[in-house]
């Protein structure tokens, strides 16, 4: 009897030990990213564009599986194929929690269908209205956007240059030294007002001290589209969208028939700008059979050299438009 009781004892610790084991490995925290293999979506059956039909040829939008900063992930990133660790700070700011990043990144879905919509109809020759900003959402303490903004206000322009896209912002903080004053335009209740904010040296770079996420509000849209996607979140997506929308209200096979897939974060005013995790989105364009692969040039050099595709590099939307109707001619 008390070698079975000994037996079980031991066999109980076992178990917890495993189960301590097992909840580190899922639950600790570690300073990573993982990017794990993702999809290609068929755009023809996730957008619909009333009253219109899609010409022939598949697009795709090209998604990455991104998992948290765990030890099971980081290990299994190490010895499998097809995964790619990236430090946490390099994509998001310290503060940000993994509850923030996932609300982060369906805010930044939704924003890219609003500018693929506002991009897409424009080149079509609509008439769109639409105005964007960057909402501050907090304020780092004792820094000098603590003193000229508040949480809510809609920054509409810096050095009366109006935003177009999310890193407007950063781009002319860091274009001058810490300690450069800007004049900002930004609403607050309701009416436009205007301040000189300094930058100041925060993470080694000049900052305003301010977090946020840019949006454009589409005062007119002449084509209301939707969206049925699956669960794919974040911006990359918005190249893709425009060109699907495009070529949908214009009846045009802008592709010659040929299947296309794609990445790029699409500002409102069509310029593309670099994503992550290309060297998984190009493996679901293959794995799709797409011909084409449409990339942001910031992430051309970590695929140029991949085979069994065409890798076009662009740096708008009007670009990439432009290579589909060349390779059109050609094919």
């Amino acid at each position: 009897m008390g070698g079975r009781n000994s037996l079980a004892s031991r066999l109980l610790w076992v178990l917890a030990i495993a189960a301590v084991v097992a909840a580190a490995l899922l639950l600790i925290p570690i300073p990573y990213i993982i990017f794990g293999p993702g999809a290609a979506v068929d755009l023809s059956a996730a957008i619909t564009v009333p009253s219109h039909r899609s010409p022939p040829g598949r697009f795709y939008l090209t998604d990455v599986n991104i998992l948290p900063g765990r030890p099971f992930f980081y290990a299994t990133a190490k010895v499998l194929p097809g995964f790619e660790i990236i430090r946490r700070r390099e994509l998001v700011p310290p503060s940000m929690s993994d509850r923030d990043l996932d609300r982060f990144l369906v805010d930044a879905m939704k924003q890219s269908q609003v500018n693929a919509q506002i991009v897409a109809e424009r080149a079509a020759g609509l008439p769109v209205t639409a105005k964007s900003s960057f909402v501050v959402l907090r304020t780092v303490r004792k820094s000098p956007g603590a003193r000229c903004f508040r949480p809510g206000d809609k920054i509409t322009d810096v050095g009366g240059r109006r935003l177009v896209d999310a890193d407007s912002l950063a781009k002319a903080a860091t274009a001058l030294p810490a300690g450069s004053s800007f004049v900002l335009g930004f609403v607050r209740a309701g009416r436009l007002r205007h301040i000189a904010c300094a930058t100041f040296k925060y993470q080694g770079k000049p900052r305003f001290g301010i977090t946020g996420q840019f949006q454009t509000e589409a005062y007119s849209l002449p084509v209301h589209v939707s969206y049925r996607l699956p669960n794919i979140n974040g911006s990359s997506a918005g190249l893709m969208f425009a060109l699907q929308i495009y070529r949908s209200i214009t009846a045009t096979d802008i592709s010659g028939g040929r299947d296309v897939a794609g990445t790029g974060v699409l500002g409102v005013d069509g310029r593309v700008g670099p994503i992550e995790g290309a060297r998984e989105k190009i493996r679901a364009a293959i794995k799709s059979k797409a011909s084409i692969f449409f990339v942001p040039v910031e992430n051309y050099a970590a695929i140029k050299h991949v085979a069994g595709i065409d890798v076009i590099p662009v740096k708008s939307f009007e670009q990439a438009l432009g290579a589909l109707k060349r390779a059109s001619a050609t094919k």
